[in-house]
């Protein structure tokens, strides 16, 4: 099927959209024009809801959907996916619960939640009936697979082995070399380095046979079989076709070229051709530069550093290992990051189709904390405050970590990970100490916020300085080492002495801790009345 446009009308208005919908459905990914795709489901969605054929229309969202997972937006596939979940749960329909399952497993798979993804994996299986086309239940089934392989679960080849069956008894050529080259794939990661050359044998004569033109992808997963096999003059020979192509011009899907000059790289220096594998790897590492390809970057590190060590310049791979760990803990960071906005974005968007209290908290907390976010705090602090107009106080104390940069430098970002949620369950406790609507909020960074209300500014000062002493006090040695870990603070209070709205109280509190970072560090400024002088700590 051309997926630009729907089928003619060749029959009913419902038929010819069910049509349309269940081509989409079928079709082969990898070999799909996405942009032509999702143009087609949102026609067929519009068309549907126009005949008011909802489950239709649904099943079109999650093709639309799917293609935008592809193109990277997982909170929007997975806002989507929920949504559709709840109403085919509500109306009993079994088909678009196991397609809505089907899309949940790709989006938590990509997210690094390979746990739940099995779970949905497994339920996108179980929910489909006999009666749906051959080519959907291939694709079900080679996603649990998939979820299964990427644990190192044995029983995934088995389940490839299931859906080879059904591939081959559909004729679907693309299909087979999915199934084949992921097989390879997982078995390979795994260690079952048999399995895995057995993958390869069948889909190298698959792709003889059809005559069909092996890609970069498949290429660099063969390359990867032979070599850890040690079988370096085959990988090398797998890989060849690919090389003279790929180091002259990149092909459209950049992060393939650089995965494929990584491999090619490493399996010429496995064969002592040190020159060659420069060559590639440098290809490889201007391409990860260009775009933005972190995590092949940091992988193309540990192998300037093997390459550095072969060539005998230990001292120059030394440095080139270091750099490679201290970036590694640097993306496992920002990926822990990442995955909680993308779940935070997803189930913020699914509350506001569904209204659930547990979603909107989600969407109120920082992802790396657990605290309360800005978003929260915006919400929450005019509102203080209008009561404090009122005459009912309201204290705040701006907390920033002092040399928190040295600490990132010095130990890893990942230390500095574990400091500031440390931080954050001191915050919460004192939070605790000074009553039921108190809270802690991060601000941003190593920045933080203590919110008091109820709490005139001469208590709250002493709070603060409770809360500095405690921070100071601590045992930081098991992740600083040596390194001091304390907090300047800067608190202010409204009525003060007249009712403050929120810039101006954050000002003052921005002011204040300004000052204390000016005259010291790890100390508590607040309104000049209701300071008491101290040595610093």
């Amino acid at each position: 099927m051309d997926p630009g446009r729907l089928r003619p009308p060749d029959g009913s208005p419902r038929a010819v959209v069910e049509a349309a919908v269940g081509d989409l459905e079928v079709l082969s990914r990898p070999d799909a024009d996405l942009d032509g795709v999702r143009d087609a489901a949102e026609r067929a969605a519009t068309a549907a809801r126009a005949l008011d054929l909802t489950e239709l229309a649904l099943r079109a969202d999650l093709v639309a959907a799917d293609v935008g997972r592809r193109r990277g937006d997982l909170a929007d596939a997975g806002s989507t996916a929920q949504a559709v979940l709840r109403w085919a749960t509500e109306h009993r329909s079994r088909f678009l619960q196991a397609r809505t399952h089907h899309l949940l497993a790709a989006v938590f798979q990509e997210l690094g939640d390979l746990s739940v993804a099995l779970e949905h994996a497994v339920h996108s299986v179980d929910l489909l009936d006999d009666d749906v086309p051959v080519a959907v239940r291939i694709d079900h089934r080679k996603r649990l697979a998939d979820c299964l392989g990427l644990q190192g679960d044995a029983g995934a080849q088995d389940r490839y082995a299931e859906v080879l069956v059904l591939a081959e008894q559909l004729g679907d050529v693309a299909r087979l070399s999915q199934i084949l080259n992921n097989s390879a794939y997982t078995a390979s990661l795994a260690g079952r380095h048999t399995t895995a050359l057995a993958a390869v044998l069948r889909l190298q004569a698959m792709e003889s046979d059809h005559g069909v033109e092996t890609d970069l992808a498949t290429r660099d997963t063969i390359g990867r079989v032979y070599l850890g096999l040690g079988r370096l003059e085959e990988a090398e020979q797998a890989l060849r076709p690919g090389a003279g192509s790929t180091l002259r011009s990149p092909s459209a899907e950049a992060g393939a070229d650089a995965d494929f000059l990584l491999t090619l790289a490493e399996v010429q220096r496995a064969r002592g051709r040190l020159g060659d594998a420069r060559a590639a790897l440098e290809e490889c590492v201007r391409r990860c530069e260009r775009h933005g390809l972190t995590a092949v970057r940091i992988r193309a590190r540990r192998e300037q550093a093997a390459l550095h060590a072969d060539a005998g310049d230990f001292e120059a791979a030394y440095a080139e290992h270091v750099r490679y760990a201290d970036e590694a803990l640097a993306l496992q960071s920002e990926q822990r990051e990442a995955r909680a906005r993308t779940l935070q974005a997803m189930y913020e968007a699914t509350e506001a189709r569904q209204q659930s209290r547990r979603y909107r908290e989600l969407s109120l907390r920082d992802a790396l904390t657990g605290l309360y976010n800005r978003r929260h705090l915006d919400e929450q602090l005019p509102a203080l405050l209008a009561a404090a107009a009122g005459r009912r106080p309201v204290s705040v104390g701006l907390v920033d970590l002092d040399h928190f940069k040295r600490i990132n430098d010095t130990c890893s970002h990942e230390v500095g990970d574990e400091v500031l949620r440390q931080v954050a369950r001191v915050l919460e406790a004192v939070a605790a100490t000074v009553g039921d609507e108190a809270f802690a909020a991060r601000m941003g960074g190593e920045e933080f916020l203590l919110v008091m209300p109820g709490t005139e500014i001469g208590r709250a000062t002493a709070v603060l300085e409770q809360l500095r002493h405690g921070i100071a006090h601590t045992q930081w040695g098991h992740l600083v080492g040596a390194l001091p870990v304390t907090v300047s603070i800067g608190a202010a209070g409204s009525p003060d002495p007249l009712p403050l709205d929120t810039p101006e109280l954050l000002g003052r509190a921005d002011a204040r801790l300004y000052e204390a970072k000016r005259t010291g560090r790890d100390r508590v400024v607040g309104p000049r009345d209701a300071l008491t002088p101290r040595a610093t700590g």
